[in-house]
């Protein structure tokens, strides 16, 4: 019987937090796959501790195959903004932690974009669709946090009529 080695858990330098499903999985493409706990992070090539981590990461997959987690972030014209990006995920039955910089559990502040973050996982490699690798999400630490909060219809480009509640009924005197 082959002997399984235990993967090694493993720590991302500091990057921003973007489309996190940390605290609610995030629901299948048109209802195909299980629901995930999923967050991207994106780097800046300009932090070293990133160049060490993707080296690294580079390394695992060429000797795994062709298919990297390191993606181009692109803007809203899908013009490359110079940034790069991994997707960590895991089953909605591995709920992930997480965590404030003190190590204090966080149950229940939802991260939004921005936020300052390092992520716990684990990478596993595959060998369909030519092999690779992905990053299996354990953790997240929060080192800096940008609450997510809904946006406003203006916040979206609308333009917004008031209604009669919206204006006083009496002026007030000075």
């Amino acid at each position: 019987m082959e002997e399984k080695t235990k993967r090694e858990r493993k720590i991302t330098p500091l990057g921003l937090a973007k489309w996190a499903h940390i605290h609610k999985p995030k629901a299948p493409y048109k209802d195909k796959g299980e629901p995930k706990y999923q967050i991207d992070v994106i780097f800046d090539p300009k932090d070293p501790a990133w160049n060490a981590w993707a080296k690294d990461l580079t390394e695992a997959v060429k000797k795994a195959g062709k298919q990297s987690p390191i993606k181009k972030e692109l803007d809203d014209n899908d013009e490359p903004t110079g940034r790069y990006y991994a997707t960590f995920k895991t089953s909605d039955k591995f709920k992930p932690s997480v965590f404030d910089k003190q190590g204090s559990l966080m149950p229940d502040v939802k991260i939004g974009n921005g936020s300052k973050i390092r992520v716990s996982y684990l990478e596993n490699t595959y060998e369909a669709f030519g092999g690779g690798v992905n990053l299996y999400l354990n953790a997240v630490q929060v080192m800096e946090l940008v609450e997510f909060q809904a946006q406003s219809a203006t916040a979206y480009g609308f333009d917004v009529e008031l209604s009669e509640d919206d204006f006083p009924t009496e002026i007030e005197a000075f």
